[in-house]
């Protein structure tokens, strides 16, 4: 099962899944990085709507963009029941961001970068959609070794050390970068029972 199968497979599910793989407070703190007041904001690997339901109140645009277009489908349920009218569902991948050059303010990637294949493209491609002064907000786990965590999860990278951001980061010359290694902690459990325990980091950065 591929990463899009295994997502196609869980979206009517995964609200409660996540939950109890991070709490709803990494949303705040996400938030808390970066003004997104009257913002064009693109959220990547939006799954069900974890940051897009928490930007439309105050961002002018939000683009949410996911490989999965049953995962679109539970944010459209979400975006229907509480009538919002300034978050855009797309069918994209990461590595091939279908936004225009220089067209939003900010980038999200919360929890969605250790699945893609390739990172260094992705970056890229954030950098080629921000509009000059524009930020990037990172938010996923520290390197650890729950190797289950590629077979049953699809994760195609176990974590990320600061350093590894900040190469990726500074290569598409992004600058004035902040990374917190945070309080919260992202958990697990495989179906053999093995547990895996990481911090959650948040990055951030500008398109100088």
């Amino acid at each position: 099962m591929s990463s899009l199968n295994y997502f196609e497979s869980i979206a009517t599910n995964w609200n409660l899944i996540r939950s109890e793989y991070f709490e709803e407070k990494l949303k705040y703190k996400v938030l808390s990085k970066i003004p997104i007041d009257n913002k064009i904001a693109a959220d990547l690997g939006c799954g069900t709507g974890f940051i897009s339901l928490a930007l439309w109140e105050k961002a002018n645009l939000v683009f949410s963009l996911d490989q999965s277009n049953n995962m679109l489908g539970e944010l459209k349920k979400e975006i229907y029941k509480k009538d919002i009218k300034n978050i855009y569902p797309i069918k994209s991948y990461l590595e091939n961001i279908v936004l225009f050059d220089e067209s939003v303010d900010i980038v999200f990637i919360n929890m969605a970068l250790h699945h893609a294949v390739n990172v260094d493209k992705v970056i890229s491609e954030v950098y080629r959609i921000l509009k000059k002064g524009g930020s990037i907000v990172i938010s996923d786990v520290t390197k650890h070794n729950g190797q289950w965590a590629r077979e049953e999860m699809h994760d195609e990278w176990l974590g990320f050390s600061n350093w590894e951001i900040e190469e990726w980061l500074y290569k598409y010359k992004f600058r004035n970068l902040e990374i917190e290694n945070t309080d919260l902690y992202c958990k697990g459990y495989s179906s053999k029972g093995e547990y895996t325990e990481t911090k959650i980091f948040i990055a951030q950065a500008k398109k100088l």
